[in-house]
């Protein structure tokens, strides 16, 4: 079993939709599936600098305003791969335009209403994780 904590953020638009990457499909763990960006915390890493981080190595973007909304166990079972975890799940508004966006890994990106959720195959411990948040956060726009 691998133990592996990791900080990932729940990033809203002005529309409430979220925002969503889509793993390539030779990503060791669950490609071709939908998940939050983010990433693992690194050795003397505090979760919200891992956060800042892979923003800007997942995206280009530089992330200034975050807000943590918890920390969660987490565990991902794929094929013969186990491991478990705390998932640090921060809340950001992004106020950009979609084309200020620019992916640097994955397959691809986008922006989904809550009501899309459910046509996109989205990895269950993330799909629980924006379940258990999204009502809360409606009301902070």
């Amino acid at each position: 079993m691998n133990k592996k904590d990791f900080a990932v953020g729940l990033i809203l638009n002005k529309y409430n939709e979220i925002l969503l990457q889509k793993k390539d499909m030779g990503y060791p763990w669950f490609p071709g599936k939908w998940c939050f960006f983010g990433g693992e915390i690194e050795k003397g890493e505090i979760p919200k600098e891992t956060l800042k981080r892979e923003l800007e190595e997942e995206l280009g973007y530089e992330l200034k305003k975050v807000k943590l909304l918890g920390i969660q166990d987490y565990e991902d079972r794929y094929k013969k791969k186990y491991r478990k975890g705390k998932q640090h799940v921060f809340y950001h508004k992004y106020d950009g335009k979609i084309s200020d966006i620019s992916l640097k890994e994955g397959a691809g990106f986008a922006f989904l209403s809550y009501d899309e959720l459910n046509h996109f195959d989205i990895v269950s411990h993330d799909l629980k994780t924006i379940k258990k948040y999204y009502s809360k956060l409606e009301k902070v726009f």
